[in-house]
């Protein structure tokens, strides 16, 4: 089975640099099933990190582009880099294979592990869309509240001691507030590797969207499952032309991606 990663973003050009797709990739691979090989590619457009709706938007067309050529290049899944999951939807229309959201996994599992789950993010700019993400999902009777560490998703990393004390502080918090189970609602949050820290610390579940992505994927993959043609069914004409870096602006003819062309 493999699995891609793709992050909608240039983020090996900012200033994690390219090392961080490899460390990324390996820590996928650390957590992926026997038979599992995982794959971690960046765009060359898009916003280096999402923390808006805005950027969210921005990343979409990397995604439709990218998405049917990764699929004809024989990846058994998708997984959406990014928390918010942009683009979902409109991948799924365009691939046959499974397309994983890790706000949509994580936000499931969670509903599965507790009554009322808090989601534990970066900034305060994206607590309103992750609000509306939830109500999307249709889990927004699970969600107690949507909490902040205040922290800019490229400065995690180098700050990471700080970001587990904020986090065992506002799960603290939202716990008192009634929550029984903790979503982490950020991928680069997902890879400092602290789930098991902030678990042990707090007592609750806490769930990594990463690990819950990769889980979904591998899942689906190994059920022999993709996403219904029903639900998301592929477009009927023809889409407006993506030019997008890496993706070289093209959906082939492979899979459920049409050719491009303009309106």
């Amino acid at each position: 089975m493999h699995v891609t990663y793709f992050i909608p973003g240039p983020l090996s050009r900012g200033p994690l640099g390219f090392g961080e797709l490899e460390r990324r990739r390996a820590y996928l691979e650390r957590h992926a099933a026997p038979g599992t090989t995982v794959a971690v590619q960046d765009s060359e457009e898009g916003p280096a990190s999402i923390e808006s709706s805005a950027e969210e938007a921005l990343s979409v067309p990397a995604l439709l582009a990218a998405a049917p050529r990764l699929e004809s290049d024989g990846t058994n899944a998708i997984i959406v880099g990014c928390f918010g999951d942009p683009g979902l939807c409109a991948a799924r229309e365009v691939t046959r294979i499974p397309v994983v959201g890790p706000g949509q996994a994580s936000g499931h599992l969670a509903a599965q592990l507790g009554d009322r789950f808090a989601v534990l993010t970066v900034v305060d700019e994206v607590v309103p869309s992750v609000y509306r993400q939830m109500r999307g999902h249709g889990l927004e009777g699970f969600v107690s509240e949507v909490r902040a560490v205040d922290v800019p998703v490229l400065e995690l990393r180098s700050r990471r001691e700080q970001v587990l004390v904020t986090l065992e502080d506002e799960g603290r918090a939202a716990m008192a507030n009634g929550a029984d189970t903790i979503v982490l609602g950020c991928m680069t949050m997902g890879f400092l590797d602290l789930t098991r820290d902030l678990q042990e610390r707090l007592g609750v579940p806490v769930v990594n969207p990463v690990v819950a992505a990769l889980k979904a994927a591998e899942g689906m993959v190994a059920a022999g499952l993709a996403p219904s043609a029903q639900a998301y069914p592929a477009p009927r004409k023809q889409l407006a032309e993506v030019s997008v870096g890496s993706a070289d602006g093209q959906m082939g003819d492979e899979g459920r991606g049409q050719p491009l062309e303009q309106p």
